[in-house]
Formats: structure tokens, C-alpha cells, sequence
């Protein structure tokens, strides 16, 4: 009798264990995104995307360093071939365009897709943005500005890029208009010269063109001297639109691959390193 009280003493026990075990096991399926179902419904969407398998572009006058009009190279260039080229698309064309002609090209389907489109253009499809760009306020450590905030450029001479007033938001437009010692130039090289040689206290310029040109002009001036870079501004997403909806579905698509691949942090910090010198890029995908 005595062993028989044992036994069930020890079988009950074991009995609650395996239950409480099993209940630490299920959880609410709520709670925990299922990967099979996740993978089976991206896959799902790329089936109903239709076949497409070249494309062809068209982008404003080149933006060193991310388009090169007679190089194809540039971060931006390599991020978008990239992604085409995971997705088994070729890209037939890309035509470099005052802003206007690149978005008639476009309109009037003599070319598929624009890069860098405008917002809110009328008839085109959009995908999701292939890089950011930061502009940003830069100045000369050594000269101690107190910038902080967009209110505190009111009495610093500036030079920006061609229409920043117009790109950089009503603030900035404002500060722009109140300040005698704002000007605008076209010429991206120019302000990062003026900049070194103490003709302007700062520049308003896209952090990737600013290091750019600070590497491409070291043998020129000093720009070994210690800069300072004020993010006042948020990221300007760069989008491309398509004038047929299917176009630009499956170059969104093209583009989430990449952005889940290691390819698109390689190809940043590649040329992060290079400082953005087009010749130390390549067009290669490292498999």
C-alpha cells in the first residue's frame, strides 16, 4: 500500500510537470508573427506582380556623388542597379535631364520611370524611397557657432545650394529672406571652397556631396580642419516614379529585396569609406 502511495505521488508529479511545460510552450499565435506565414504572403505578392524585366530611367543633371552623367557609377546609381540586378531587372536606359525634361520624359512614356521624382506629380506611380539625403549646416569648428536651431542662422553668413529656400521648408525660407548675409549659388564645389578659405561662416549643403567634395579638393586647400555638421533638417526621402502602375510596383518590390539584403548597408559603407569617390566604387554583387 505504502509503495502504491508512492507511485501515484510520483506519477501525479510528473504529470503536473509536463502540463505546465506544455503550457510554457503555447503561447497566443497573436502575440508571435509566424515567419512561414510572413514568407508565404511577400511570396505570394511578388507571384501577383507582373513579369518585367527591363526598365529604363531618367534623372536631372548629375548630383555627384550619387549620379555621374558620363560615369555609371555613384552610390545612388549602384543602389538602383543593384536592385534591379537581385530582381533579374536590366536597366535599358538611364538619361541624365534638366528637371523638367527628365519628368516629360516620363509623361510622355518615351521613359519608364523617373529618379528623384517631385511630390505629387500628377499621373506617375511611386515607390518607396531608394536613399535619403541629409542636408545639413556646416561650419568650422574652430569659429564657435552657436547653432542649435534654424532661428540661430538669422546672423550667420550662409551660402546655400541652388533654391535650398525653396526645398528646406517655410522656416528656412523665412531665416533665408530676414538674413542680408544669405545667398544661394549653383555650384556645390564652390561653396565647399568658400567654406575652407574663410569667404562664408557656413554652407547648407547634403552631408554625402559635402564629403565628397572635401576629399576631392584635399590637395587643393586644407580641408583637414575640423568641420562642424548641424542636422537642422530632416531626411529628404528620394522616391522614383513610374507612369505605369505595374512598373512601379515591381520596382518597389526590387526595392524592399535589396533594403532586406546585406547588399544595400554594403554599398553605403563602401563608399562612406571611399568618402564617395566614384572610381573606388564597383558595380559588382558580391555573392
Amino acid at each position: 500500500m505504502k509503495y502504491s502511495i508512492i507511485f501515484l505521488l510520483v506519477t501525479l508529479n510528473l504529470f503536473i510537470c509536463l502540463t505546465t511545460t506544455a503550457d510554457d510552450i503555447i503561447s497566443d499565435p497573436s502575440e508571435l508573427p509566424h515567419i512561414l506565414v510572413e514568407h508565404h504572403a511577400q511570396t505570394l505578392q511578388q507571384a501577383s506582380l507582373p513579369n518585367i524585366t527591363q526598365i529604363s530611367f531618367s534623372t536631372s543633371n548629375s548630383i555627384a556623388p550619387y549620379f555621374f552623367a558620363n560615369k555609371s557609377q555613384g552610390v545612388q546609381y549602384e543602389l538602383l542597379v543593384t536592385a534591379l540586378e537581385l530582381s533579374d531587372i536590366a536597366m535599358t536606359e538611364l538619361v541624365h535631364a534638366p528637371n523638367l525634361r527628365a519628368q516629360r520624359l516620363v509623361s510622355t512614356k518615351r521613359i519608364d520611370c523617373m529618379i528623384n521624382t517631385p511630390d505629387h506629380v500628377e499621373g506617375m506611380f511611386y515607390t518607396q524611397s531608394l536613399i535619403e539625403y541629409q542636408n545639413s549646416v556646416f561650419y568650422l569648428t574652430k569659429n564657435k557657432l552657436n547653432i542649435h536651431k534654424i532661428e540661430d542662422l538669422k546672423s550667420i553668413s550662409m551660402l546655400g545650394f541652388q533654391n535650398a529656400a525653396k526645398y528646406l521648408g517655410e522656416e528656412f525660407s523665412e531665416i533665408s529672406v530676414q538674413n542680408p548675409l544669405y545667398s544661394e549659388i549653383s555650384n556645390q564645389k564652390s561653396q565647399v571652397v568658400m567654406l575652407f578659405n574663410g569667404h562664408i561662416q557656413s554652407v547648407v549643403l547634403e552631408r554625402r556631396i559635402f564629403e565628397y567634395y572635401r576629399h576631392l579638393l584635399q590637395k587643393k586647400l586644407d580641408t583637414s580642419q575640423a568641420v562642424t555638421e548641424v542636422a537642422l533638417f530632416a531626411p529628404a526621402e528620394r522616391k522614383i516614379a513610374c507612369h505605369d502602375k505595374h512598373t512601379a510596383a515591381v520596382l518597389d518590390q526590387a526595392i524592399t529585396t535589396l533594403k532586406q539584403s546585406y547588399h544595400y548597408q554594403e554599398i553605403l559603407s563602401l563608399a562612406e569609406q571611399n568618402s564617395y569617390q566614384p572610381a573606388q566604387q564597383a558595380n559588382r554583387l558580391t555573392k
